[in-house]
């Protein structure tokens, strides 16, 4: 091969590598830094079989997530964080493992200071149905108020709910172990009048899967295979722990009292393993 053929193909080669990217569609590195590098990691340990892939540059604000997966579905991003139901799992390609080891079904309170005394009175679901929760009504466990006969205010802009909640506009806002702590339990300047309700917790299932366009087989195949590698060496439960051990602790799910809610996840799904950070 002469020097000029061998350095078009250098160039070319070096082209086909750096167009190599996986279009992730959220990307919100604030928001979802944990299934990112998750990603990554994946990414990583199958590149000697499978080839380089690299996660694209974030281009723009995060979609919500129904317009997210219609997306996926047209092919114009690779890779969605959803959890599952019955329509995804048939539309799509899914790996039913959930990303969060089941710690998004554990749900901490956030209340307004004034109102710990009568948190502190609910003992049962019926107890916390005399109260009124505030969630986002585009996600996708905003259904179960309803399933639980739980009065609920819904909001389509979910960046309000803290606000409406230190105006009282209801009484609670439920939000996963981690998210409690960033939002309310480390930043008291931002909203002084709220806390983490200290002596509760709702459980509900709430899995978070790797989900593809079913056009995709390929991809999802690497993504099964590295789940593999990782969690044989290790390597998954180091980063979950690393991103959420500190989370964990602080929220002594042991000393608390767990009110369990009624789930609407299409049956058969399988056990998620959260063993190796749930302690009895």
């Amino acid at each position: 091969m002469t020097p000029s053929r061998w350095l078009l193909t250098a160039l070319l080669l070096c082209g086909s590598l750096q167009a190599a990217e996986l279009r992730v569609c959220q990307h919100d590195a604030s928001r979802y830094a944990y299934r990112l590098e998750l990603t990554r990691l994946i990414l990583e340990r199958t590149e000697v079989t499978h080839g380089a892939l690299h996660v694209a540059p974030a281009d723009g604000v995060d979609p919500p997530q129904e317009r997210c997966l219609a997306q996926l579905r047209a092919g114009m991003v690779d890779l969605a964080y959803v959890p599952p139901n019955a329509e995804r799992l048939r539309d799509l390609r899914m790996i039913p493992f959930d990303l969060h080891a089941g710690m998004l079904g554990y749900r901490l309170l956030l209340i307004h200071r004034q109102d710990a005394p009568r948190f502190a009175r609910v003992k049962t679901l019926d107890d916390l149905r005399r109260l009124r929760g505030g969630f986002g009504s585009q996600w996708s466990d905003y259904p179960l108020f309803a399933l639980n006969r739980l009065p609920v205010v819904g909001s389509a802009h979910p960046e309000n709910l803290l606000a409406m909640l230190a105006e009282r506009r209801f009484d609670y806002y439920h939000r996963a172990l981690h998210e409690a702590w960033d939002e309310v339990g480390d930043h008291p300047e931002r909203y002084p009048e709220l806390m983490v309700e200290p002596g509760l917790a709702l459980v509900y299932p709430l899995p978070v899967y790797f989900t593809f366009n079913r056009a995709e087989p390929e991809l999802r195949q690497r993504f099964e295979e590295g789940l593999t590698l990782i969690q044989a060496d290790g390597s998954f439960r180091e980063l979950f722990l690393r991103h959420f051990g500190e989370q964990l602790r602080r929220s002594k799910l042991a000393q608390r009292r767990l009110l369990i809610l009624q789930s609407d996840l299409p049956e058969g799904l399988p056990a998620t393993d959260n063993r190796f950070w749930l302690r009895p």
